[in-house]
């Protein structure tokens, strides 16, 4: 897939002059996607990201890590924190950024050993669909050691089809998006948004727990999940 987010990340990040990186969706009109939201200070952070952060433990795995905007936080508060992606773009601000430990790969053929794996930035999205989100659990839980855990966010995102949106006819939280920069667009690429009573649904399924650590004002939330 082409890096078209990526590369508004390389070029806002080295001040290049700007340009929009738009995001088309499959459920409306296209919208402007804030490339400093990947550049946020802590100080600027939501109290969601903020919980998350202080909920880890031990050696941490940033799953889908971006920018590194939580690995860098992470590091300064002494973790051993290891910032995961597969953009080509993010990886290189990171490494130049400060970040110390990026891994540039695919996290289903990643191989090592975690306490917390955590996924920020709605991260449950990167199931791609809701038959996907066993799967990627399945995967994050066999990168924990024993007694470890994901945080994980995700979002109920229901009320867009409170304003005159048609549902779409698999599950609502199954959404397309499509990302343009420069003139240029990558490829359409799909991600879910779950809500909570379905994912607490398929964590049963899976012999695992859950818990809700926070909900915010626009339902999106903060969950913890463990073995039994």
């Amino acid at each position: 897939m082409k890096d078209i987010h990526g590369q508004a990340i390389v070029d806002y990040y080295q001040g290049k002059a700007y340009s929009p990186l738009m995001l088309h969706t499959s459920y409306g009109s296209s919208e402007e996607m804030p490339v400093e939201v990947f550049f946020r200070e802590e100080e600027d952070l939501s109290v969601l990201d903020l919980l998350a952060l202080i909920e880890c433990k031990g050696k941490v795995l940033d799953l889908g890590a971006g920018a590194g905007v939580h690995s860098l936080i992470l590091a300064s508060r002494g973790f051993d924190v290891y910032a995961l992606e597969n953009s080509p773009g993010c990886v290189e601000v990171m490494k130049q950024s400060g970040v110390g430990q990026v891994i540039s790969e695919d996290y289903r053929t990643h191989r090592g050993k975690y306490d917390t794996v955590l996924m920020l930035m709605n991260g449950l999205g990167l199931a791609g669909e809701l038959a996907g989100v066993k799967p990627l659990l399945e995967r994050c839980m066999k990168l924990l050691k024993k007694g470890g855990q994901i945080l994980v966010d995700s979002s109920d995102i229901g009320y867009l089809y409170e304003l005159s949106i048609p549902k779409p006819e698999g599950y609502y939280g199954e959404i397309s998006f499509q990302y343009e920069y420069k003139g240029e667009k990558g490829d359409w690429f799909d991600w879910v948004y779950v809500d909570q009573d379905t994912l607490a649904r398929i964590v049963a399924e899976m012999g695992l727990t859950v818990e809700i650590l926070h909900t915010d004002e626009s339902d999106q939330y903060l969950a913890r999940i463990t073995k039994r």
